[in-house]
């Protein structure tokens, strides 16, 4: 049970669209955000995580009627697919939105009552070219031959008519200080310019709605007061942040979890995180995020991600072959947020035998078997030792405290570089001590108690600092060294250097069994 006098900490990711099953593209950026909630709960954090799918896009019922299937049944199945494939990597949620459950429809109202109520939605006409994907209009120089910006296999559509707009320009210079004051609101810093520039070239005011036309399936939450009317996408979609907390009931949840703590979202939704959702925040009443952190795009062996030309593959079958652990791992190890990635079946095949497996788990293997074989599964007492352990021990304070600013920064490649060194500086410690030589001679027992216990505790406390990424491994690791799982608060109560009391160790093998590649 949470603590009630705990800090809050609420995180988001963007909500898909669940118009076809997801893909590996999609799963950097909900592993990044699972990292983040478990390692807020090791802090000691009450965490809420949303996640959730957009169902209310005319897109979709394209999608149910292209799949010979009603719109309500084929929403369901992909919810089924899409809560699967996340199961899978172990996304530890806890508030799943759909946009057409009735709790939405009443919180994207109440956030549209209140824009209109405070002078920023009013009527009138729209044209422009609509991309269905993006769900955006776009100006005649903002395609790209014709096409789509970030869909080149779309030809937007030319549409004119009455819809609702909001009046975002009026917000530019709040938007414009907002972000100047808070550095850390666009997160990382080498997005800020092309959301500066963005402003600088002009906000215009933004469609909030959509007409309900007599030929077509009236789909999405209704305009209050006019149901000829449905809400826009955006202006639906975005408030499921707010209705994953339970707005718009007064205190309870939504006050003690709003503003959100991060926001995790692809580059090509920038705009409408970092300047839409922010001024209708601000329209509402309601203070904005503390963060909007922002990732590249992925590309899949080279190649863009597409289901036009079949180049996908998902999260289950690249789990089922590899264990969700080793996918998690090699997404945050070799992935940034400062740029776009590749997402690569032999590298992440190095990562496992090399990181994983040599390194790791070949660790864990010597600690536990060297302390069965030479103290009958006990992990002894030791003294303070040399030099060589309270280098060990430096080592592992500083992996504590800069893996840490890094999770906080987004940085989690280089946290899982720092927490590298202590699992690098862990081995070659047992082969600087050779532990199997120690053995050999009894006036060397007590050197050979303070080796096994620091090579055992350099290892707990690699797989408490691993947990967030690897949360499965490392609740194994606690359980081969004869320890607790890991549990929330640990990072701060068991995170330093002889914070924990073992027992007696359990060896189970391989951790990372070896994957054998063929040529």
């Amino acid at each position: 049970m949470t603590d009630p006098g705990a800090k809050s900490f609420y995180i988001t990711t963007a909500i898909d669209y669940p118009n076809g099953a997801p893909h590996i593209g999609h799963s950097m950026e909900k592993v990044a955000a699972d990292v983040m909630a478990r390692f807020h709960r090791l802090l000691g954090d009450d965490v809420a995580f949303t996640m959730g799918l957009d169902e209310n896009s005319q897109h979709i019922v394209t999608a149910a009627k292209t799949a010979g299937i009603e719109t309500g049944p084929f929403t369901d199945e992909m919810d089924r697919v899409f809560r699967a494939s996340w199961d899978a990597l172990q996304i530890s949620r806890s508030s799943w939105v759909r946009t057409t459950e009735p709790r939405h429809t009443v919180a994207s109202q109440e956030l549209f009552s209140r824009a209109l109520a405070n002078g920023d939605i009013y009527k009138s006409t729209y044209a422009g070219w609509y991309c269905p994907n993006c769900n955006n209009y776009y100006t005649e120089d903002e395609l790209v031959d014709g096409r789509c910006p970030n869909h080149p296999s779309i030809t937007p559509e030319w549409l004119e008519e009455e819809n609702y707009f909001f009046a975002l320009s009026k917000y530019s210079d709040f938007l414009r200080d907002h972000i100047a004051a808070n550095p850390e609101f666009i997160t990382p810093s080498t997005w800020t310019a092309e959301v500066m520039g963005l402003i600088e070239s002009g906000l215009r005011d933004f469609s909030v709605s959509r007409r309900v036309k007599p030929d077509t399936e009236p789909w999405g939450v209704p305009v209050p007061g006019d149901p000829e009317h449905v809400l826009y996408v955006w202006f639906d979609a975005l408030t499921t942040y707010l209705t994953g907390i339970g707005f718009p009931e007064d205190g309870g949840t939504s006050g003690r979890y709003w503003p959100a703590d991060s926001q995790v979202i692809g580059k090509d939704i920038l705009r409408f995180h970092t300047l839409y959702w922010p001024a209708m925040l601000a329209s509402a009443g309601l203070p904005l995020p503390r963060r909007i952190a922002i990732h590249g795009f992925m590309t899949l062996e080279g190649r863009r991600i597409s289901k036009t030309t079949g180049n996908v593959i998902s999260p289950i079958e690249v789990v089922d072959e590899f264990g969700a652990d080793p996918v998690r791992y090699y997404l945050m190890r070799d992935l940034s947020f400062s740029s776009d990635g590749d997402f690569s079946r032999s590298k992440l095949i190095r990562r496992y035998n090399d990181d994983l497996g040599n390194d790791l788990g070949n660790l864990l293997n010597r600690v536990v078997a060297m302390i069965g074989r030479y103290r009958g599964g006990v992990v002894p007492a030791a003294s303070d030792g040399e030099a060589i352990e309270a280098e060990l021990r430096e080592i592992a304070a500083n992996a504590h405290e800069r893996a840490a600013h890094h999770i906080d920064q987004w940085q989690l490649n280089e946290a899982l570089e720092e927490i590298w060194q202590l699992v690098r500086r862990a081995n070659q410690y047992l082969e600087a001590r050779k532990p199997w030589t120690l053995a050999k001679n009894e006036a060397d027992a007590g050197l050979l108690d303070t080796t096994l216990y620091t090579a055992a505790e350099a290892t707990r406390l690699a797989g408490l600092y691993l947990a967030p990424f690897i949360p499965g491994s490392a609740d194994k690791i606690m359980a081969q060294l004869g320890l607790d799982p890991i549990a929330d608060g640990d990072w701060t109560s068991k995170g330093t250097w002889g914070s924990a009391d073992f027992g007696t160790v359990d060896p189970a093998g391989p951790l990372f069994p070896r994957i054998e590649v063929t040529e």
